[in-house]
């Protein structure tokens, strides 16, 4: 369940986004009049967000973000040990552990079919010695 001020919060930033059009924006703000003093204020800031220079992201800024939240969260996320094996896997090493799992299945598989299969359709003849003749 929303509480009063999520609901407000959810509401101004729908107005700012502009997610609202102008007759139920007028209905908003008629409704609650601290919506547009508040709506003035978020639309200030984000006019002077508006005007800062784009920065360059760090290289590391991934790395950061996950160790900080990795140390608040107690270590539910990004923690290394919440992985299977404590490292990631890349695709291409998956690819081939699988290929050489599925490959010794069916080489195992092959090979239990040929010895409990039947023997050749035609028999080759035994050699046999010629025999001596009885006399």
């Amino acid at each position: 369940m929303m509480h009063a001020d999520e609901a407000r919060e959810a509401r101004l930033t729908d107005l700012v986004d502009g997610a609202v059009g102008e007759d139920e924006m007028r209905a908003l703000i008629e409704a609650d009049p601290e919506l547009a003093r508040a709506l003035d204020e978020a639309r200030g800031g984000r006019a002077l967000l508006d005007t800062l220079a784009p920065k360059p992201v760090p290289r590391d800024f991934l790395r950061k973000v996950q160790r900080r939240v990795r140390r608040r969260s107690g270590g539910r996320f990004f923690h290394p040990a919440g992985q299977p094996f404590g490292f990631r896997l890349s695709v291409e090493v998956f690819v081939v552990i699988a290929v050489a799992v599925m490959a010794a299945c069916w080489f195992m598989l092959d090979t239990g079919r040929r010895q409990a299969g039947p023997g050749p359709l035609v028999e080759e003849p035994a050699l046999e010695a010629p025999r001596a003749p009885s006399e």
